[in-house]
């Protein structure tokens, strides 16, 4: 840090030193330059100038990410890795705290996170794939690839925006579930979810009501159209197409053995697995900053989808004069407070909170990853955005605003 800082001020000085040079040498000699060539020399020295700037400008915010990080660390208030983008540029990444409470091994930014409900949003992608192959329609209702589903009324596009009414298979009781070795399987949560047969919340589409069920039966659904499993498509066709190597789903059991994985904690204590840890497509993918930094520049146009359906996936679904709540298909969204628009979605599980956040205005992107339940992740996704537009009056207090869960 101490080096960046003695970069932005030899950059300064220079900035300086180069401004009166430029002074000193067409002072009194601008008579003598053809108007052309006097308009070009200003270009370029406003060119220079403004490059000049923009390192500047690169630098500070840098700083400030980095000060408010490090003190949220030194005061014991986050565990986990951070990445910031702009411009489509990486801005800052860096990582603060332990992998593991037991080995005390240091995390880094290739640390394997669980993303929690982030995870929804790589479903989401999976899912509009195959709508786009045609596999799939996004008002079929569910009930055709799944006879035995009660609700039949709820389509795949009310999956996706939590707008479906069906009951959580988390909150359903021990009483529908035999877990084998410990877990239970999507196909179980959709068992379970057929034998309750309990009445819907609401009508579909009628109202917004976050649950885990609906992507859970959408991941489930991946599988009976492509007669793969859920975590082989999603390695195949998005973690291997854009190089997440360090991305995968998988079963709680097999994760032990992977390299730079981290482990849920509180204090220190080691979070433990339960049951609905089986479970994909609501949660249970796992990825590190630098890998979700590459999943966001896969949301723009021609990679994983195209721009229709990008369009569609960005845009609210939620017709609810009820809740303020705003979900497109897969993604959260707000307005920031320059009213521009920001795609997200943050998660909690067993230890871990997540963040990944959006603007496609400026091609910025904010993602936040922590192994201890940090309550600071999801305020401070928000309140980088700030600092990207140079806005640093009345700042957080590191450390404070904490929010509710808000996945």
């Amino acid at each position: 840090m101490f080096r960046r800082v003695l970069f932005l001020i030899l950059i300064i000085g220079f900035g300086i030193a180069t401004t009166s040079f430029h002074s000193f040498g067409t002072k009194g000699k601008k008579s003598s330059f053809s108007k052309k060539y006097w308009i070009a020399q200003k270009l370029e020295e406003n060119r220079l100038r403004n490059s000049k700037n923009l390192v500047v400008d690169q630098v500070y915010k840098e700083f400030k990410i980095d000060s408010i990080f490090r003190n949220l660390s030194s005061n014991n208030r986050f565990n986990g890795c951070v990445l910031v983008a702009q411009h489509g540029q990486i801005l800052y990444k860096n990582s603060f705290g332990i992998a593991n409470p037991i080995l005390n091994e240091p995390l880094n930014t290739n640390s394997v996170f669980q993303l929690a409900s982030v995870s929804k949003t790589i479903t989401g992608v999976a899912v509009l794939q195959l709508i786009e192959d045609e596999k799939l329609g996004l008002d079929d209702f569910v009930s055709l690839y799944f006879p035995s589903f009660p609700y039949t009324a709820v389509t795949i596009r009310h999956l996706l925006s939590h707008t479906s009414g069906i009951p959580d298979y988390i909150k359903l009781g021990n009483a529908y579930y035999k877990a084998r070795n410990g877990y239970i399987t999507n196909e179980d949560a959709m068992n379970a979810l057929i034998a309750a047969n309990l009445s819907p919340s609401f009508f579909p589409g009628s109202r917004f009501r976050y649950n885990n069920s609906n992507y859970a039966i959408l991941a489930l659904l991946v599988e009976k159209i492509t007669g793969t499993s859920f975590p082989k498509y999603v390695k195949t066709n998005i973690f291997d197409v854009l190089g997440m190597t360090n991305s995968f789903v998988a079963h709680p059991e097999k994760i032990w053995e992977m390299s730079n994985r981290t482990f849920g904690f509180s204090g220190r204590n080691m979070a433990s697995n339960d049951m609905f840890d089986g479970v994909f497509g609501d949660k249970g993918a796992y990825s590190t900053v630098e890998d979700m930094y590459k999943f966001d520049r896969a949301l723009y146009p021609g990679i994983l989808l195209n721009e229709e359906t990008l369009k569609l996936a960005f845009t609210n679904n939620v017709f609810d004069a009820r809740s303020s709540k705003k979900y497109g298909l897969g993604f959260r969204l707000r307005e920031d407070q320059n009213n521009q628009k920001i795609i997200y979605h943050n998660g909690w599980w067993h230890g871990y909170r997540t963040a990944f956040h959006r603007r496609e205005s400026d091609n910025s992107c904010v993602i936040i990853l922590s192994n201890r339940l940090d309550k600071c992740v999801y305020a401070q996704a928000k309140h980088l955005f700030n600092i990207l537009d140079n806005n640093y009056q009345g700042e957080m207090l590191e450390g404070d605003h904490d929010e509710p869960n808000d996945e």
